[in-house]
This record gives structure tokens, sequence and C-alpha cells, in this order.
């Protein structure tokens, strides 16, 4: 299945991380293998969720404090091949937002193509049953995706 068009602009994603390509992240044929993908993806959630989002500096936000933060879903459509050598520059941002869960949407990006898109459901859920907390709603809305229109 091919991803939303506007998925391939790295102009939309709020937030981004460079990774260097590793030798060990090749596969026989010498193109990036899907675990080296799947392995970015987690890296560029966990940065950007660090960062202010979910957690700050590896300590969870208060108003996350009786919530447990759980990848209830990943996807990953591979487009196009990556070499090892030129980083990858992975694009991310938060696409849509629930009452328990959030939607995140990524891309990864080598030498101006884009190689895949990712899409994660991260669920939250509170001790009392509740979902994602009030003050942190604006912090997603904050770093949604800027897709035109």
């Amino acid at each position: 299945m091919k991803p939303d068009p506007a998925r391939l602009d790295a102009a939309i994603y709020p937030y981004a991380i460079e990774i260097t390509t590793r030798f060990g992240d090749m596969d026989v044929n010498h193109h990036l293998n899907n675990v080296a993908y799947a392995r970015y993806f987690e890296e560029a959630r966990v940065t950007f969720n660090s960062d202010g989002l979910l957690t700050d500096r590896g300590h969870r936000l208060p108003a996350l404090k009786h919530h447990r933060i759980m990848v209830a879903s990943v996807a990953i459509s591979y487009l196009r091949e990556g070499h090892y050598g030129p980083p990858v520059r992975i694009g991310i941002g938060v696409s849509s937002i629930g009452n328990a869960s959030f939607a995140m949407a990524a891309a990864a990006f080598q030498s101006g193509q884009c190689l895949a898109t990712h899409e994660a459901t991260i669920v939250v859920k509170g001790e009392d049953g509740s979902g994602i907390p009030a003050e942190i709603r604006p912090l997603l809305a904050a770093r949604m995706l800027k897709v035109p229109g």
C-alpha cells in the first residue's frame, strides 16, 4: 500500500533526528535491512517522546506519573533501498490524537529520497482507567504533522 504523497515530504515533520548508518545495518544485497529501519524508527519515537513530550530527560512528566505508556501497533512501508554510508534522517510527528491513544507518523530520508514510512499507535492508560491527561494534549497538538490543506 502506497503512503499518502504528503508523507514523502520531509517538511511536514515537526521533529527530526539524524542517524549514522552502520556497516552491520546492511543485508546480503548491501542495502539497509528491514531490522535497521525498525531500529531507526524506534530511536526516533523514543527521542521524540523523551524530548519533553511524555518524559523530560528520562523522567516521566508529572501528569503521566500514574499512567502506563505502551506501543500498541507499528507498521513500516519500505519504498526504496537505502545504503550504508550516507546518514538517514527520520522525520516524525503526531498524526492523530484520541481519548486514550495517539498516532505517530514518521519517514526515513537519505540523500533527499524517502526510503520508508512508519506509523505507530501509542496507548496512554491511567491506573484509574483514564486516557491521555488534559495537560498532555497541548503538547501532542503542538507536534502534529504540518500537512498542507
